[in-house]
């Protein structure tokens, strides 16, 4: 049996390896944490606002009342005529319990979409990309992230105007922030 000393791998394919497996290691952190701030992230919602929310339901007490009293007009009602409550579609067409004070056409998901990663360097850029989803976005981070270098430095970052505000808990759906 020989006795040899030294290593049975050469110490620079371990570097190497290491390296590698590093690199991929903080690509999948960095995906992940990707993933996350951007499902995590308030997608405006014009039900939520506090304008429509008291115009529906001063809407709805209205149609409401006018349910409530048909029994009373029945009941004083001398003619053939009967009063009927109201259906779903006259509360909506007669009372407007639908309708919005704010954000008529307000389509949600520009926070979510401005999100972006870069390499190397923060990026100051806004991006004003609605995507209420985050597919986008999270894909197109993932692919900056898959193609950056060895040992990377990747900054996952917004420049929304309304993003500190956002995070300070100005939002029905994060009231703690959302990050």
């Amino acid at each position: 049996m020989t006795n040899k000393a030294g290593w049975s791998h050469s110490l620079t394919d371990f570097a190497d390896q290491a390296g590698d497996d590093i690199t991929q290691m903080a690509r999948v952190i960095a995906i992940s944490m990707l993933t996350e701030v951007v499902t995590r992230s308030p997608v405006g919602n014009p039900d939520l606002w506090q304008a429509n929310l008291a115009l529906t339901s001063k809407n709805t007490a209205l149609a409401d009342a006018y349910d409530a009293n048909v029994d009373v007009r029945n009941a004083s009602n001398t003619g053939r005529k009967k009063f009927k409550k109201l259906t779903q579609r006259e509360r909506r067409e007669n009372f407007y319990v639908d309708a919005k004070a704010a954000g008529k056409g307000y389509i949600g998901g520009t926070f979510r979409g401005s999100h972006m990663v870069s390499i190397g360097a923060p990026d100051m850029t806004v991006i004003e990309r609605v995507d209420p989803s985050g597919s986008a976005t999270i894909s197109d981070g993932s692919m900056l992230i898959r193609a950056s270098g060895n040992f990377p430095v990747i900054y996952i970052q917004t420049n929304s105007p309304y993003g500190e505000m956002l995070e300070l808990g100005h939002s029905t759906q994060a009231p703690g922030g959302g990050l």
